[in-house]
This record gives structure tokens, C-alpha cells and sequence, in this order.
């Protein structure tokens, strides 16, 4: 069975959570469901997703 993330790695899967997270959306259980990631999943990832968004933040300048 393919979910509508099945085509997205498991990193790219925790930034999508970190990035609606940041948003402000509300509940966290849900985000990490609907993502299918765990916090194990954003702490590994976090990192990546924090230089991820200093790159994207310093092309703007």
C-alpha cells in the first residue's frame, strides 16, 4: 500500500513536520502522524533542517 509519503525519504518526511511545526500548527501528535515520523525521526533530523533553512533565509538576502 502507498501513502501519500511513501515517495518522500524519512528526512524529507521530518522536515515537513519541522517546517509545519514551525508554522505554529497545533497539534504536535498529529504532525508527526500524518507525517509518519517519529521524534526520534526530528531529533535526527533537526540539524539538516536548521542549515537547511539558513541556506534557503540567506539566498533571500
Amino acid at each position: 500500500m502507498f501513502t501519500r509519503f511513501s515517495l518522500l525519504t524519512r528526512q524529507q518526511r521530518a522536515w515537513v513536520a519541522l517546517y509545519s511545526l514551525s508554522a505554529g500548527c497545533a497539534n504536535r501528535a498529529e504532525i508527526l502522524e500524518q507525517n509518519e515520523v517519529t521524534e526520534a525521526d526530528l531529533a535526527e533530523f533537526i540539524d539538516s533542517w536548521l542549515r537547511l533553512r539558513s541556506r534557503t533565509a540567506m539566498r533571500s538576502y
